[in-house]
């Protein structure tokens, strides 16, 4: 029984190698969690209304940078299918295009920096709120592009399996971040003390400094990829930035082809989310503080698995154009074992013992200040517990269909899904006087849907015969 287990764990297309590829966009990923985690944990031991002003911008933040990044790092589903029929030079071709194409997101960015005021007060929420939202987005505006510029060159690390190097540089930022957090929002020594200008501030100075890095070792690295675990070698060295970097309108028009309706899906489910948090918002300062603290723990349980269904989705798209679909369906499988433990670790936690996971919380904390908000977000946790491992299945299965290049469906998905729950929740909310928990509960009936719906697409096939790449290449 060991032995079978263990044939079964280290297969081609099993667990071991899942995981082998996927654990370091896990780690990076997941150190983004704690990015966030340490951001607003830090404001809400400087002052708990900052981390809701940070809440309520963050959410804008990511609304504003998910759409064009969801795009521009779809180049990995590109990379990892050129990579299955060895065409590297293409795979940097698409990736250079992406690059191209990020740098005209900067106006879009900083127009929405300029309307940051007025989103925030059409939004009714209260002024003090709105000057704290306000000045976070506009320090964190330069952060926003910098992680837009990243994009293409993340999808090209993770399209050819260098997910270690995204690791590396995802935990020099990190360091960065919660070295800043500190200095700025407090002010020890000569440091500023700048609160939630400070929090923004230090998230930006780590995006720039990432993406810096990361054009750094792009320009060092040796693209034959003889170490590449997706590729043995190509016949000879190539360089990033020597050439190649004229527009090349049919491979971008193929870009936007297949990454827009990525790009749009990740919009749609962000402004499902953000719409919900609004309405949060009007019900008070303190159920957005409390909104703000379970998220901030959830953020552990969702975020890892965001880099899981992105390697699934990588491996799903070399092995479709290597003509190996058994294969990517089984990586599809192994993928899915590894979501449903990793999240049944978050169940019993936030089920079973959410006032120790609570605990941190009142370690940085006056007592007094966070004992009254206790009672408030217990519940959420249990919220949270009874929905992570729909979440866990519809990442993974996410991941497979934008991995074959079936992003048509996946935007179609999170249209119908966050639209009939938003809008059902507005119109019953509304005749029910909906509270806190009942706008919790319609989180939850989303993620439930979300998983359905793209469960029974994946079961059906239908993204077994999509591919990304030109044609006359497979």
């Amino acid at each position: 029984m060991v032995t079978a287990w263990r044939r079964w764990w280290n297969s081609e297309g099993g667990p071991g190698e899942v995981l082998h590829l996927a654990w370091p966009m896990m780690l990076s990923t997941g150190l983004f969690a704690i990015t966030l985690f340490v951001d607003r944990t830090l404001l809400y031991f400087y002052d708990s209304g900052t981390a809701a002003g940070a809440m309520g911008a963050g959410t804008l933040f990511w609304a504003v940078t998910c759409a064009p990044m969801s795009l521009l790092g779809f180049t990995s589903t590109f990379v990892a299918q050129y990579m299955g029929v060895k065409r590297i030079d293409q795979a940097l071709r698409i990736v250079k295009q992406g690059m191209l194409l990020s740098v005209a997101f900067g106006p879009f960015v900083l127009i929405c920096a300029l309307l940051a005021r007025w989103f925030f007060t059409l939004v009714d929420h209260s002024s003090d709120l709105v000057e704290m939202e306000t000045k976070y987005f506009h320090w964190i505006a330069l952060g926003a592009w910098a992680n837009i510029l990243a994009a293409p060159l993340l999808g090209l690390f993770a399209g050819t399996g260098r997910t270690r190097t995204i690791l590396i540089i995802d935990s020099l930022a990190t360091v960065l971040n919660a070295l800043l957090d500190y200095l700025l929002i407090f002010g020890p020594w000569f440091f500023p003390e700048l609160g939630i200008i400070g929090a923004a501030l230090a998230t930006s100075v780590s995006l720039v400094f990432k993406l810096v890095v990361m054009l750094w070792i792009t320009g060092r690295t040796d693209w034959n990829l003889t170490k590449s675990e997706l590729l043995k070698a190509t016949p000879r060295a190539l360089s990033f930035f020597r050439s190649g970097w004229q527009i090349d309108r049919k491979m971008i028009a193929r870009l936007f082809f297949y990454g827009w309706p990525a790009g749009i899906s990740s919009l749609a489910e962000s402004i499902s989310f953000t719409i919900i948090i609004l309405f949060v918002g009007r019900l008070g300062t303190i159920y957005v503080e409390a909104t703000t603290l379970a998220l901030n723990v959830n953020l552990l349980a969702f975020i890892p698995m965001i880099g899981l269904g992105q390697a699934v989705g990588v491996l799903v798209g070399h092995r479709l154009t290597s003509n190996r679909p058994e294969l990517a369906r089984h990586s599809v499988r192994s993928g899915l074992t590894i979501s449903l433990a990793y999240s049944l670790i978050f169940v019993i936690a936030y089920g079973l013992f959410p006032n120790q996971v609570l605990s941190i919380y009142a370690l940085g904390t006056e007592p007094e200040r966070f004992e009254p908000m206790r009672p408030i977000v217990l519940p959420l946790l249990w919220f949270i517990a009874a929905y992570c491992i729909f979440d866990a299945i519809q990442i993974v299965f996410v991941g497979a269909l934008k991995g074959a290049g079936d992003t048509a469906f996946v935007l179609l998905g999170n249209l119908i899904c966050g639209i009939t729950c938003v809008t059902a929740g507005k119109v019953i909310g509304d005749y029910v006087n909906g509270t806190l928990y009942w706008w919790w509960g319609v989180i939850m009936a989303w993620v439930v849907s979300l998983a359905m719906i793209f469960t029974l697409r994946y079961v059906q096939g239908g993204w077994l015969n999509k591919r990304v790449i030109e044609p006359e290449l497979l």
